[in-house]
């Protein structure tokens, strides 16, 4: 029996729910793709008619990668490029070139993951237990509608050593933004419901307080925040945890130079009991009827993934502490990771 205190660090332990694996963009109709999450190997794909397919990767005939050699469509199926057996969305074997007959261990003996596309993503619902999915996933209506100069996501992507509870714990973390993000925090609620946690935060940049500035940058990320220091800006965010691993963000920005709204995605998938995939996607609009000028449409995403690239540099680093000396000041984390733990608990716990 497992000696951890939270079913999150037990090994080989990951999250029910919903974890977005690629956005629509990625997959085109016939595109076939390998992924390995959850410490397994899978394909995803997209048939002849737009529908995407997840399954387990290996041929149940005799283990070949069904993405072998870029792999094989067949309309709305996948085929195996080492002796053409072909299996449908839901694993099933519909055809074996070479065969009178399909035998019947054969008939569902490829393992396949639920799928959602919504909102300019592809989900897919892990669940050790087999449960079927929940609906807690909302709409994101402005997206994809052609109005109000939304455009597509633009999303950054990386891959780094460390737990899905050290992303996740940052929603109720109100004493990190001066220190990581150099904000002055105005006001910071956390709502809590049976399968999401919420942020609603105001948040000033603040000259005085100390920032992370990760590597790389294509731009001066302290004199950006000297300028947006001195817009004073009236700015506010909702930002949700849908389930163990989907947050949706919005925010709102108004001051005499520019006034705009924006939607977040931020997204984590657990690639095995060390390693996790971060994904950081954003659309923005003008909160006016005048259109947002073209560098500030192009640079606002690179800005939005450098705030996500602050929190990304402590938790590369960071080791988790399931026993942390707490004081004060610090957020709601001890209910925060009763809340979270429901997602690796068996569903009649």
């Amino acid at each position: 029996m497992s000696t951890e205190k939270y079913a999150y660090l037990r090994p080989g332990h990951f999250a029910r729910g919903w974890h977005v694996v690629l956005f629509s963009s990625e997959l085109s109709a016939g595109d076939i793709r390998r992924l390995h999450y959850f410490d397994r190997d899978m394909v995803i794909f997209r048939g002849e008619s737009g529908v995407v397919g997840l399954l387990d990767a290996h041929c149940p005939h005799l283990g070949a990668h069904l993405a072998t050699n870029g792999g094989r469509m067949r309309g709305d199926a996948i085929a195996c490029p080492f002796h053409g057996w072909t299996f449908d969305r839901e694993g099933r074997c519909v055809d074996i070139p070479y065969a009178t007959a399909i035998p019947e261990k054969a008939v569902n003996a490829l393992g396949s993951w639920p799928v959602l596309e919504k909102n300019g993503f592809i989900a897919m619902w892990y669940d050790p237990e087999g449960g079927p999915p929940e609906d807690y996933l909302p709409d994101i209506e402005v997206w994809g509608d052609g109005v109000g100069g939304w455009g597509d996501w633009q999303f950054h992507r990386s891959r780094i050593r460390a737990m899905p509870c050290d992303v996740v714990e940052n929603i109720v973390d109100i004493a990190h933004f001066p220190h990581v993000h150099g904000g002055a925090v105005q006001s910071f609620e956390n709502r809590f419901t049976e399968r999401t946690v919420t942020q609603i935060s105001r948040v000033q940049r603040d000259l005085d307080a100390e920032m992370i500035v990760p590597p790389g940058l294509p731009f001066d990320l302290r004199a950006l925040q000297k300028d947006s220091a001195a817009q004073k800006a009236d700015a506010w965010g909702d930002a949700t945890y849908h389930g163990p691993s989907v947050m949706y963000y919005y925010t709102e920005s108004r001051s005499a130079d520019i006034s705009f709204r924006s939607w977040w995605v931020n997204c984590h998938i657990p690639v095995n009991d060390e390693e996790i995939d971060l994904c950081s996607a954003v659309i923005v609009a003008s909160l006016t009827e005048e259109a947002l000028p073209e560098d500030f449409r192009q640079m606002y995403p690179i800005v939005a993934h450098t705030a996500f690239g602050q929190d990304v540099e402590v938790w590369a680093d960071k080791v988790y502490r399931s026993d942390p000396v707490l004081c004060d000041g610090d957020g709601p984390i001890a209910r925060f990771r009763r809340w979270y733990e429901q997602f690796y608990l068996p569903r009649e716990a």
